[in-house]
């Protein structure tokens, strides 16, 4: 046998860029500034391929300046001929044409396939996340490798057990491999923002982690890894990126607690620059959410989350699996996704959970919404012509937001 060269690729993924975390233009900022510190990254490492997992961006409709920032990111790659390869993840999954397919017009952009593309000594295949209604009847057989490819992996936006755990996995990741027509050496994966890995039938399965922090609870991001493939042997290792500091605070009220008792909290951390979450719980007292996240702001934090649940009922979380690694919003995901809902709808409900930039109105959230509304109807009037008049968004609701 011919000993081929090293061949080194850096799996980057979840970088959803476009995200406006708590409403922040800041943390918008940030998920673009790590994800061009992995681009850097591979030039510098100067790896013959990148390959990302899904959720490039945050939303099936980017706003221009996103797009043209990450058309920007990317040129490091073209003038160092690396090319990037990727996949559609569900977050920003459309019904026609795809992100990455308009990148691909204007950067060295390939969206993988059931196709292999060579890479040195490597077959790399992509499989677009799939809806949960048609994951039992999708079709994951992939063409044959040429004879020159020594290793094959695949890349895929699920959420598979092992080695995700418990609730959040969507579907054993020994569906895929059976169900593949290819002996895969490498499963590479993105949709969960922690870095985790198996051993499953011979068949090295990983998750990249995400690029930035995207919850509280998800505490091991900013990282890549750089995959090192030399005669058929695939090895991994973690690279760290550097976000933003994170500050997770819990601040429980008694009776007579008041602004001071925050201001305590506050001296025994280090604020600055950070992303203060902040936890309000106890008894109800003179000071306000308002205040607590001024005061915050004044301790040097970047952007302030407050989340006042004082004078509520506690809930015992720690029966819920789901919080454990995902939290809470990966709990409500997989109840929805054994639900019958359109993609819109779900597309809708991520985006009103997570804050995603929509108006604080509920006529200018309607509007923000309008395209994503746009795309369903073509999506189920195919062949039909839609009316010349706008869709009504004007929404009314009952009782206190």
């Amino acid at each position: 046998m011919v000993n081929v060269p090293e061949t080194r690729l850096l799996h980057i993924s979840d970088t959803h860029l476009g995200k406006r975390q708590y409403g922040s233009d800041v943390r918008r900022d940030d998920f673009a500034d790590t994800f061009e510190q992995a681009i850097n990254l591979a030039a510098e490492r100067d790896v013959d391929a990148v390959i990302h997992t899904g959720d490039l961006f945050d939303d099936p409709v980017p706003s221009l300046p996103t797009v043209m920032r990450c058309a920007d990111a990317l040129e490091p790659l073209e003038k160092h001929e690396i090319p990037f390869y990727g996949i559609v993840g569900n977050h920003e999954r459309k019904n026609d044409d795809q992100w990455l397919d308009l990148l691909r017009r204007t950067n060295a952009v390939t969206r993988l396939d059931r196709a292999p593309t060579v890479v040195g000594d490597i077959a790399l295949y992509g499989i677009d996340a799939v809806r949960p209604s048609v994951w039992d009847t999708a079709d994951f057989e992939l063409e044959s490798a040429p004879e020159e490819a020594q290793c094959s992996i695949l890349c895929m936006h699920e959420l598979l057990e092992p080695p995700a755990e418990g609730i959040i996995a969507d579907h054993p990741v020994e569906d895929v491999l059976e169900r593949v027509n290819v002996d895969l050496d490498g499963l590479a994966l993105g949709d969960l923002h922690q870095p985790k890995s198996a051993h499953v039938d011979g068949t090295d399965v990983w998750y990249a982690s995400a690029t930035e922090r995207c919850a509280k609870d998800q505490e091991e991001t900013g990282l890549v890894q750089l995959l090192e493939i030399e005669d058929g042997d695939l090895t991994r290792r973690q690279l760290e990126l550097e976000t933003r500091p994170w500050s997770v605070l819990h601040i429980a009220f008694g009776e007579d607690d008041g602004a001071s008792h925050v201001q305590d909290v506050f001296d025994r951390r280090d604020l600055t620059d950070a992303v203060a979450k902040i936890e309000l719980t106890g008894e109800r007292g003179a000071v306000t959410a308002n205040e607590v996240t001024r005061m915050a702001r004044d301790a040097g934090a970047a952007v302030v989350s407050v989340d006042d649940n004082r004078g509520r009922v506690d809930i015992d979380v720690d029966s819920i699996e789901a919080m454990s690694l995902q939290g809470l919003d990966g709990a409500i995901e997989e109840r929805l996704a054994g639900e019958d809902f359109s993609e819109i709808a779900l597309d809708i409900d991520v985006r009103v959970r997570e804050d995603d930039g929509l108006s604080d109105s509920v006529s200018g959230a309607a509007n923000d919404l309008e395209p994503a509304l746009r795309d369903a109807q073509r999506a189920a009037f195919d062949d039909v012509e839609a009316p010349d008049e706008d869709i009504d968004t004007t929404v009314t609701m009952g009782g206190d937001e």
